[in-house]
């Protein structure tokens, strides 16, 4: 008897172990950047914390200066006006999926018009307005509505 509740044990300690392995990390990005809400959101309510994710990772793309129409061109801004805690200006080479936070920079997406930040002389940042990022979400697969 005593040898199968030994077994028992382990082997409920192991299910344990493997489902506390299992569940995804909360990204401190969000954490960051929401505080208490990220938390809630990772907790109780995937989507909006899906949501997250999906603004730091999918808010932007980078464009060459070439496609940008003349009134695009004139919203351009530079790279020198966002900088981050330590001083450090937004460059290309900090804009990694996964790692980069434009919030870090002080950079927020607008309710009705796409921000434009010049990188150099032929790279520009372009970060999509609220609505345009949240039809983009509908159709991705981390919506889970």
């Amino acid at each position: 008897m005593s040898k199968i509740k030994n077994i028992l044990t382990t082997a409920a300690f192991f299910l344990l172990g493997v489902t506390a392995f299992s569940q995804e990390k909360i990204d401190q990005r969000v954490v960051k950047n929401k505080g208490a809400k990220a938390e809630e959101a990772f907790r109780h309510n995937r989507n909006s914390y899906n949501y997250f994710i999906f603004e730091l990772d999918n808010s932007y793309e980078v464009k060459s200066t070439s496609e940008l129409t003349k009134e695009e061109k004139a919203k351009v801004q530079s790279a020198e006006n966002f900088k981050n805690g330590e001083g450090t200006a937004l460059s290309k080479d900090l804009i990694v999926q996964g790692v980069f936070n434009f919030y870090d920079f002080g950079i927020r997406l607008q309710k009705t018009e796409r921000v434009y930040i010049a990188l150099d002389k032929k790279t520009v940042l372009v970060f999509y307005s609220i609505p345009e990022l949240s039809q983009l979400f509908k159709q991705s697969p981390g919506n889970t509505k």
